[in-house]
């Protein structure tokens, strides 16, 4: 294996994350700033697709990828992680969701006449689960497969198996309140319907666990792969057959196998999954022959600083309701909030690894 093609492997997989932070954040922004308008025209269908399979698909598979080749080998510290990235999930509901609703409601402000306040409240809103409850349980999850060493294809049949059961386990709950507070996070499913909101559970562990398995599945080939160029032509031809016959199955029923983005079924399932495998192989593609330069070194940096960026984007998004309304806003004012958005989550997660690395050397010259 040489130099030049671990770099492009690793650079590629940085690539592909780096575009799906953008692509999150200009999906955010629409949904929850733009009018109708705006949302239905080309532009808005092309950030919708944007902000589906080439976003939290492709950040959950490429955690699994990642995971594969971390260097921590203890299961402790694996299961801290995970943790404490479940409990952030429920920190960022508070800073973007209880203190902001609190404030607003408090201070009976217009906004909150167009909440669905029949659905929405103080608790549902800090027990909504998001993609870092999800992350948080799917990296112990992960951990736990790696302690005791299970195969690589079972890990695949365990990812093909959850996209195909899923839909018949949502809802399901005992009528045990701690119980089924539990249950929501891994099959819950509870619609809302408003705007950006549309369902409570936007990322239940059954069907997305099946993405983390599916990287952890393609970092093990990839890790053990003597040619990683011919693994990734793999990666892209597969995907596109399994892209393909999700296409099939969902034909005829596109409303079920589509039914949400977050409760997707078996057809939606095997379309993203394969469109993320696919979608790697072109970003290989992308940095084989294209010069290093500016805007790729940004996406590099945007990668490595995803979960920073993933919690301030959310929070000055929604305190910016108070300012810009919910779906009131034109085309442009879109596009110059996804700028804005944006430049301010770039600057903020720069200001935090500069006081993460000033306390670093404070720490360093203290044990010199």
């Amino acid at each position: 294996m040489t130099t030049t093609t671990q770099n492009n492997r690793l650079l590629s997989i940085d690539l592909a994350r780096g575009l799906a932070v953008f692509f999150m954040i200009a999906v955010h922004t629409l949904e929850l700033f733009a009018n109708e308008e705006v949302k239905t025209s080309v532009f808005g269908q092309i950030i919708e697709f944007l902000g589906g399979p080439p976003a939290a698909p492709v950040f959950m598979t490429l955690m699994g990828f990642s995971f594969i080749y971390s260097r921590k080998s203890d299961l402790k510290p694996k299961l801290w992680r995970g943790f404490n990235i479940f409990l952030s999930g429920y920190i960022l509901n508070i800073l973007r969701g209880v203190i902001p609703f609190t404030l607003a409601t408090n201070l009976n402000m217009d906004i909150v006449k167009s909440l669905p306040l029949d659905k929405l409240n103080t608790y549902t809103i800090l027990t909504t689960i998001d993609i870092l409850q999800f992350a948080g349980i799917a990296l112990m999850i992960m951990a736990l497969i790696q302690e005791f060493k299970i195969n690589k294809y079972v890990i695949l049949l365990s990812a093909f198996v959850i996209s195909m059961v899923s839909p018949f386990l949502w809802g399901l709950h005992l009528n045990m309140p701690v119980i089924d507070q539990i249950l929501e996070l891994f099959w819950g499913d509870q619609p809302i319907g408003f705007s950006f909101i549309g369902n409570k559970i936007a990322f239940p562990v059954f069907p997305w666990l099946a993405f983390p398995l599916m990287g952890m599945f393609l970092g093990e080939i990839m890790k053990n792969s003597t040619n990683q160029n011919t693994t990734f032509k793999y990666f892209g031809v597969c995907g596109i057959l399994v892209l393909l016959t999700g296409v099939a199955i969902s034909y005829f029923d596109y409303e079920y196998h589509f039914n949400d983005y977050y409760h997707s079924r078996q057809g939606a399932m095997l379309f993203m999954c394969g469109f993320v495998a696919f979608w790697l192989y072109l970003n290989k593609l992308v940095i084989d022959i294209t010069p290093t330069n500016k805007f790729f070194d940004l996406l590099f940096k945007w990668s490595k600083g995803v979960t920073n960026i993933y919690f301030v984007q959310w929070i000055i998004i929604i305190w910016s309701i108070a300012f810009f309304g919910i779906n009131q806003s034109s085309f442009v004012t879109v596009i110059l909030l996804i700028i804005t958005f944006t430049l301010i989550s770039h600057f903020t997660d720069n200001f935090i690894i500069y006081i993460g690395n000033k306390e670093k050397n404070k720490i360093d010259k203290l044990r010199e």
